[in-house]
């Protein structure tokens, strides 16, 4: 009976975090100093999301694609012609080489927009760069 119980909070708890959505932070230190706050979402139920609060100004965007790719010359350079690895990579239970992208077009309430470049790799954060109107570059990190 206590195995049951056991089992089954521990599929609760994958299916609870399964479904909320993997979620990061800004990370201030690493950051522009213009952004104040930030988040970005990928995966679950709500899509996508990313809000960053620029001088005073919170932008936002919502549902935009986020790319998965896999620089396959580089793997095979890596691990040759290690047969095992290369079932794994394929079947899709090593998700190491994932490199995900997204170009996400923030709006603000009055108009202003944000244009962006995030990159991470998997089990990593999302890291890059917006653009505003008037062409300054700034800079942000998610923890």
């Amino acid at each position: 009976m206590k195995a049951r119980t056991a089992v089954s909070a521990c599929l609760a708890i994958l299916v609870l975090t399964a479904c909320a959505g993997h979620s990061h932070s800004l990370v201030r230190e690493e950051s522009d100093r213009d952004i104040t706050t930030g988040m970005f979402r990928h995966e679950g139920p709500e899509g996508s999301s990313m809000a960053l609060e620029f001088r005073g100004i919170r932008f936002e965007a919502r549902g935009f694609a986020i790319e998965r790719n896999q620089n396959l010359a580089e793997l095979k350079r890596r691990y040759g012609i290690d047969r095992k690895h290369w079932d794994r990579i394929f079947s899709g239970m090593d998700t190491d080489h994932y490199v995900y992208a997204a170009q996400p077009e923030l709006h603000a309430g009055n108009g202003a927009t944000l244009r962006c470049s995030a990159v991470w790799r998997s089990g990593g954060s999302p890291a890059g760069e917006c653009v505003t109107t008037d062409g300054l570059h700034v800079n942000f990190r998610f923890e």
